[in-house]
């Protein structure tokens, strides 16, 4: 029996038909659509090659021959060293880093060429076989140039006349208390100590020339020694200028390495010019910043409230102008370790007050450039990260960085 025949049925079988027709008549490449063609495509090339990279060659940087406003700022505090800034930069980013250990010492050549440092290290850190060393290192690479054995060296609180080199860098002083005050020398071309000069109830080095170093003492004299090519040291001494016990003198005061010239200032401030370079320290008669100023005499009652001198480094000097920068504040007798708000500045010669420069921020600490046209660096207030660059002429603040530090060291001195 025919069955009735369906119409839609065959349509939709007419249409899949014809479909499939049309297909093929798009087919290419071998029987793939476009699509299918274009994925064959991509996988028959083969794949790109990876990118070469470049090869990297590990190397130092060197620095550049120093300026006249770079500035050498260093916390002894701490066993990382000493950080290089180029005062000019607005930002006063650090440009290198000079490697010592906690509570080290540090100078510098007067062209920053060298870089001085005596430190003290134990075999198991903060034990066991101690070493005492004076290393020298290139300015540039800041590579170790010389190691030299001390036979010892003061740890105390940080001061830069710890120690020093001549001023042509051929010796370096080296302050010792253990088992008696002396001061080791030491030849930096040899390498060798070539010398221990006792200083009994003195302290600190003031290097003096060639072959002279100038040494503090408990009663109120300054002593100078001279170092001889052969032969024993010599040691001569001022008469007492004065009183340790009510008005002592800054560790912190300028002797000139050339001249021998030099200004040591007291708690109270005043200000005693000093002249090393002949046969017996010479003192001459002392005058007072506070009434260079125009304020009243300070006196060394605890009660009495006046501008006074304090800080840590707290003079800096320009040697050309004879100008003595002294960091300011407000207080009594004994407070010489309290951070400064201005800096005062003096002829030396004339005794005149120059300028009154106000900080932005407390100092610990100052620094000046020794150039025609010179910086004053202000830093370590409250032993924080505040370094200021000011024109150290006009009193003017120029750049800021954000760098801790308690002593500042610049080429020319």
């Amino acid at each position: 029996m025919t069955q009735p025949h369906d119409c839609k049925r065959t349509s939709r079988a007419a249409l899949r038909a014809a479909s499939a027709l049309l297909g093929l008549a798009g087919l290419g490449l071998g029987g793939l659509s476009p699509l299918h063609a274009a994925t064959a495509q991509s996988v028959a090339q083969p794949p790109a090659p990876p990118p070469v990279l470049p090869v990297e060659d590990s190397d130092t940087a060197t620095l550049a021959r120093p300026g006249a406003h770079w500035l050498w700022l260093f916390d002894p505090y701490r066993a990382q060293g000493a950080v290089v800034v180029d005062g000019d930069d607005p930002a006063m980013k650090t440009m290198a880093l000079v490697p010592a250990a906690r509570n080290a010492g540090m100078s510098l050549s007067r062209d920053g060429g060298k870089v001085y440092v005596a430190e003290t290290y134990w075999s198991r850190g903060n034990r066991g076989t101690r070493e005492d060393l004076f290393t020298v290192y290139d300015g540039a690479s800041l590579k170790v140039d010389e190691e030299v054995a001390l036979p010892g060296r003061l740890l105390v609180v940080p001061k830069t006349q710890q120690q020093a080199t001549s001023f042509d860098g051929k010796l370096g002083y080296i302050y010792d208390m253990v088992p008696s005050s002396a001061i080791h020398v030491v030849d930096i071309a040899s390498g060798k100590p070539v010398a221990s000069i006792d200083v009994p109830g003195c302290a600190l080095a003031f290097p003096i020339g060639a072959r002279g170093v100038a040494t503090l003492c408990g009663d109120g004299s300054i002593g100078v020694a001279q170092v001889p090519v052969s032969g024993d040291p010599t040691v001569a001494f001022s008469d007492p200028f004065f009183d340790p016990d009510n008005d002592p003198v800054f560790e912190n005061s300028f002797v000139d390495r050339d001249t021998g010239k030099g200004w040591m200032l007291s708690f109270s401030g005043k200000v005693y010019p000093v002249d090393l370079a002949g046969a017996k320290p010479v003192v001459g008669q002392p005058w007072s910043i506070e009434v260079a100023a125009g304020q009243p005499e300070a006196g060394t009652g605890v009660q009495q409230l006046a501008w006074r001198p304090g800080g840590g480094q707290l003079l800096a000097v320009h040697r050309a102008r004879h100008w003595l920068y002294v960091l300011m504040h407000k207080g009594n007798f004994w407070t010489h370790k309290e951070d400064g708000s201005e800096v005062w500045v003096f002829n030396a010669d004339t005794h005149a007050l120059v300028r009154r420069i106000q900080l932005e921020t407390p100092a610990h600490g100052i620094a000046v450039t020794q150039d025609d046209a010179p910086l004053l660096f202000a830093f370590g207030g409250g032993r924080g990260a505040s370094l200021i660059a000011y024109d150290a002429l006009s009193g003017k603040p120029v750049h800021h960085g954000a760098l801790s530090g308690i002593i500042g060291l610049v080429t020319g001195l």
